[in-house]
């Protein structure tokens, strides 16, 4: 045994290191809140007409565009990285060109440069997204998994707020100084922290997981854990060893219905109107004639995703995975109605609307609340609870890879129906709404209630005939 075991550890245990390596976890959570955050003001400014860098409409579209083009090179290469290198090492490794895309955008004098920094950025992005639940869940102890996996999300949303305030009162080069200030003091932090037990286990390296485990947990004995964690891998291997080919996903109902239903997820986060408020919202909100003007406005949404994330937690056990999913389906597609008519009875007819004028903006803070309670975060609750374990991993990778494409796709589009051909922002806007209902109605239809399910009963219930 090293002449480290024992270091941290104490009769009583202690969970000092748990904590610092999930609070520092979420430091770089926050730090892709920062690359989100970015687009929204980062684009009016970029097409005001004293822009330091000549933007047109669809220039700005594909600036965004290429950032999902960059997420969907990282879910892949995670699978490599994550099992060979570590969890750890493939956090470290996805930062490095994040920093690269800030030091990017401070020099930045063409289009062309800033394409490159949102392309790296958004590979940063997939690749960090992949692995750091994985992390997060392999040094949690079971009683702090949940809460930690909420102030990932928590921080996260933070870290677009903080974006959504200071960014339109800086320049892009000094914005990027500072948030490539944050991300090598979230690097330097993280440095410290521990690998985790389960990769060290994996590598056969059971001193150095007894070591970890005994620093995690601050406990002097942690024969127990190790015992679990080396079963639980066994019994991932074999099943691993008896499936997991992409085929597998396909060719098996149960396996094909969970894939279906987190990839419908990700379809109404891209095309139900969502993304395209937190990406596109200063620009779309600047053009409602209100008392209040697009800067607050984009805050308050920013707010209302902090918020959101906040009764998250509180939520999903207390209704439920299904109840939570036709609330927040209906009450988004609604929202999304309200906005598509509001911008039709602007653009296309000569109603006055100033006594609406705020309508769209209450629907997108509406939107944005139930969205972040119900559809984008069941997709990641969904994802642990629904994927078979010898599946988990290539069907992780896909639904990553196929969101990257629709990120791309998604972008381009609004930009290109609302703008370029001039139909305004209603037609996105009621499709949106068509979007979310439907894929609302199937989600519902084929995804099982896996609230006090054992895995078991949720595959039984998969791979049951309709």
């Amino acid at each position: 045994m090293d002449s480290k075991k024992g270091t941290y550890a104490s009769p009583d245990g202690s969970r000092t290191w748990e904590y610092l390596a999930i609070a520092t976890s979420a430091v770089m959570a926050g730090c892709l809140g920062f690359v989100m955050g970015w687009n929204s003001p980062s684009i009016v400014i970029l097409m005001a007409d004293d822009s330091p860098i000549a933007v047109t409409a669809s220039a700005a579209s594909t600036l965004v565009a290429v950032v999902a083009l960059g997420h969907l090179v990282g879910p892949p290469l995670n699978i490599f990285l994550a099992d060979k290198l570590g969890r750890k090492v493939t956090i470290l490794i996805s930062f490095s060109p994040l920093i690269v895309s800030w030091g990017l955008i401070t020099i930045a004098t063409s289009i062309w440069e800033l394409y490159v920094a949102r392309f790296i950025a958004g590979f940063a992005t997939g690749l960090f997204v992949c692995v750091a639940p994985m992390y997060i869940g392999e040094i949690s102890s079971p009683s702090t998994r949940g809460a930690a996996n909420s102030l990932i999300g928590i921080v996260y949303n933070t870290g677009i707020l903080v974006t959504f305030i200071v960014a339109p009162y800086l320049t892009l080069s000094f914005t990027a100084r500072v948030f490539f200030v944050f991300n090598v003091a979230a690097v330097v932090a993280f440095w410290f922290m521990p690998e985790s037990p389960y990769f060290l286990v994996l590598r056969n390296r059971m001193e150095d997981a007894e070591g970890v485990l005994e620093k995690l947990r601050g406990k002097t004995d942690v024969s127990e854990e190790l015992q679990t964690v080396i079963d639980s891998l066994s019994r991932e291997e074999k099943g691993a060893a008896k499936t997991g080919s992409m085929s597998e996903v396909f060719t098996s109902r149960g396996n094909f219905m969970a894939f279906l239903s987190i990839l419908l997820f990700s379809v109404t986060h891209h095309f139900g109107g969502f993304f395209t408020l937190i990406i596109y919202g200063q620009l779309i909100l600047k053009t409602t004639s209100t008392a209040i003007t697009d800067y607050t406005m984009n805050v308050i949404i920013g707010v209302t995703q902090v918020v959101a994330s906040f009764v998250t937690i509180i939520l999903v056990d207390k209704l439920g995975r299904k109840p939570l999913i036709l609330v927040s389906g209906v009450l988004a597609a609604l929202s999304n109605l309200v906005i598509g008519v509001f911008f039709y009875a602007k653009d296309y007819t000569s109603l006055d609307l100033q006594a609406y004028s705020l309508a769209p903006f209450i629907a997108s803070i509406v939107l944005v609340f139930t969205f972040s309670c119900g559809l984008v975060c069941l997709q990641i609750i969904l994802m642990s609870e629904i994927f078979a374990t010898e599946v988990k991993a290539v069907s992780t990778c896909l639904v990553g890879v196929l969101g990257g494409v629709q990120g791309v796709v998604g972008c381009k589009l609004y930009i290109w129906v609302a703008i370029t051909l001039g139909y305004g922002h209603s037609l996105p806007f009621l499709g949106y709404f068509v979007v979310v209902a439907i894929c609302t109605a199937v989600i519902y239809r084929i995804t099982p209630e896996t609230k006090g399910k054992t895995f078991v009963e949720i595959q039984k219930k998969l791979n049951k005939s309709s």
